[in-house]
């Protein structure tokens, strides 16, 4: 991670990188996210999706690109500057929002304080937990509504006052940018900052893909439904399957003391 990196990250939160997968790869992963949609009756906030929020799940299973985003360089490199030497991928999914769809609303938006939820910076060291990367499989403008924030809000000590949180977290409103993303780039965000997502505007729907990691000593997810299939496994290296193990950083059993060995597949 270059010092321009740590820079941008530390002022807005998260960080934009260019060129993780190729147009080719992004095509085959849109390809493969429609063989692999569910219908979903709510949104996240619990709002009716009408036909107009789908999800896909199990994308290991589907193999290539979903596997080698696992470890890719360009993003481990990133993470391990900020979150720890050793990661988990907590989850990975895909949602497809269509035109018109109900907002992702904003969330997030205090430095924390716990192994999941928190952000620091001592002597030259950032510190974050759960950390989302997103990947951009089309071209994304401002006005699509795709990935929104609200930049260095990861920084505050306070939260969002209750009886303001409507008109400062406000899809839109002056506190809250959208952010355009070039195809086959992936925003490195941390959990701490505000964000969410506007209506779709976009007549092709949009195939988000979101890849979650953190410290490989910490859980924030339940595991076990999310932990990927003796299919998935067998295709991937041993590396990437040390994303999966259980949750210690050392003095864990002789044959694996250092939770730097596969425990699956």
């Amino acid at each position: 991670m270059n010092d321009r990196q740590k820079y941008l990250f530390d002022l807005q939160g998260y960080l934009l990188i260019e060129d993780v997968l190729s147009e080719e790869d992004c095509d085959l992963a849109i390809e493969k996210i429609k063989t692999r949609v569910q219908p979903m009756k709510k949104t996240p906030d619990g709002y009716e999706s009408n036909g107009t929020w789908e999800n896909a799940a199990r994308l290991y299973e589907a193999g290539e690109p979903f596997i080698k985003l696992i470890d890719d360089p360009k993003i481990t490199e990133v993470l391990t500057a900020i979150i720890a030497p050793a990661l988990r991928c907590e989850s990975s999914y895909s949602f497809v929002r269509h035109k018109g769809c109900p907002p992702f609303e904003m969330h997030g938006g205090n430095r924390g304080g716990g192994v999941n939820f928190r952000y620091d910076v001592h002597n030259g060291q950032i510190y974050t937990g759960l950390t989302v990367v997103s990947i951009a499989l089309q071209e994304i403008s401002e006005q699509d509504g795709g990935f929104a924030c609200i930049p260095g809000s990861h920084k505050s000590d306070f939260a969002v006052p209750v009886e303001d949180r409507k008109e400062l977290f406000a899809l839109g409103g002056s506190l809250v940018r959208n952010i355009a993303t070039p195809k086959g780039a992936a925003i490195v965000f941390t959990e701490t900052l505000a964000h969410g997502a506007a209506s779709w505007q976009n007549d092709e729907p949009r195939y988000g893909l979101f890849f979650k990691f953190n410290d490989r000593a910490a859980i924030y997810h339940a595991q076990e439904q999310r932990r990927p299939s003796a299919e998935a496994l067998a295709q991937m290296t041993d590396a990437q399957k040390c994303y999966f193990n259980l949750a210690y950083q050392a003095f864990g059993p002789p044959e694996n003391p250092r939770n730097d060995k596969p425990q699956f597949g």
